[in-house]
């Protein structure tokens, strides 16, 4: 594998591992609207097209994002294959590949935490969801495409205009304030979807999601909320449950709201939710 070169170009943020939505309020934002048909299965990203391609583009479908060098063999072979992958998907697009030359935009390698190129991220909802290093056979890159798939599956908006139900306009608006860099917006929006509807899966992950990158933003942030944006769930799990067997009053209550609002960023079956949710009870009872 090649070492990603040093960045030459200031470029987007990322908050351990999540992407600084707040940043972007002060980038020039894409004036565009577009059907599925519009949206290009594979595209390189260039610091112009970063918020619409990876940033908006993952609360809609997954984003399969290459980050390589013409330098390597392996970077260029993958690049290939992830191309002729995402062309041969059938309607509706579920995913979308994306090429980042660490040449020419390696801030956004950098900020990724890869250290060596070629390297496979998976996004969606603006969160690395998995990544692998090295070279891969099509094979075995179209299984971690379709888990990565099956991860999503239910989650995401969908392309606009690709032939399923209408997306919810209320989710449109809150998906347009977090592009925008307005969480406090986002949040709203996705609290009046809850008002009306309070089992609204979609409405509950995104704003879990807007919430923890707000509070990211707090130089005094919990620490549960710095681990989980480490990718440490369990750990960040852990300390809010011991949080709350060694509390009381508001600051017990304060704790749990919490930690409900990290479960649900995740699915009810992910594993570190089931054995956290088994300590809660142990806590609580």
């Amino acid at each position: 594998m090649t070492s990603p070169q040093n960045p030459q170009n200031s470029g987007p943020s990322f908050v351990g591992g999540a992407i600084d939505l707040g940043e972007l309020k002060n980038r020039p934002q894409p004036n565009q609207t577009e059907d599925s048909g519009d949206v290009a299965r594979f595209a390189e990203v260039t610091p112009e097209t970063f918020e619409q391609d990876l940033v908006v583009r993952s609360t809609q479908v997954a984003v399969v994002l290459l980050l390589g060098t013409a330098r390597s063999e392996s970077s260029e072979q993958l690049k290939s294959t992830l191309g002729r992958l995402a062309q041969m998907q059938q309607e509706p697009v579920q995913w979308v590949a994306r090429y980042v030359d660490v040449d020419t935009n390696g801030e956004i390698a950098q900020a990724l935490q890869v250290k060596a190129v070629p390297t496979v991220v998976a996004l969606a909802a603006g969160r690395p969801l998995a990544q692998f290093e090295g070279g891969q056979p099509e094979d075995q890159v179209q299984q971690w495409i379709d888990a990565v798939l099956e991860a999503t599956e239910g989650k995401l908006a969908g392309l606009p205009g690709s032939g399923e139900a209408p997306a919810d306009p209320r989710m449109v608006e809150g998906e347009a304030h977090l592009e925008a860099g307005d969480l406090d917006a986002a949040i709203a929006a996705y609290d009046e979807i809850l008002a009306e509807d309070p089992s609204h899966a979609e409405a509950k992950a995104a704003r879990a999601n807007a919430l923890l990158l707000q509070r990211a933003q707090d130089p005094q942030a919990h620490d549960a909320d710095k681990l989980l944006l480490e990718g440490r769930n369990a750990e960040a799990f852990d300390l809010l449950i011991e949080e709350i067997k060694n509390s009381a009053g508001d600051e017990r209550e304060e704790a749990k709201k919490r930690l409900f609002d990290l479960f649900a960023m995740f699915d009810a079956g992910d594993p570190d939710v089931i054995a956290a949710r088994t300590k809660l009870s142990s806590a609580l009872f």
